[in-house]
């Protein structure tokens, strides 16, 4: 799921809440669109803010960015839960 805020688009997992019978959302990444008109890839710290994806380059489209989406998965900057303890 994705939502749009002028060129930013938010990545956001939504899962179902078994007990409430309710959705929980959470996001894990953003697409940015700069003033250069380049796409940049950001995931979400610890401390709630967004910071750029260190192992991603701008690009001229976002698709190259989600490849590097699918690549960051494996280091836990996207989907902490899934990281090695």
């Amino acid at each position: 799921m994705s939502r749009w805020r002028g060129r930013i688009v938010t990545l956001v997992e939504r899962r179902a809440e078994w007990a409430s019978g309710g959705a929980a959302e959470r996001p894990f990444a953003q697409l940015r669109y700069g003033l250069d008109e380049m796409w940049s890839l950001y995931y979400l710290a610890d401390a709630g803010r967004w910071r750029p994806y260190p192992r991603s380059v701008p690009e001229i489209s976002p698709v190259p960015l989600l490849d590097d989406l699918d690549r960051g998965a494996e280091t836990g900057y996207f989907f902490q839960w899934l990281s090695p303890c």
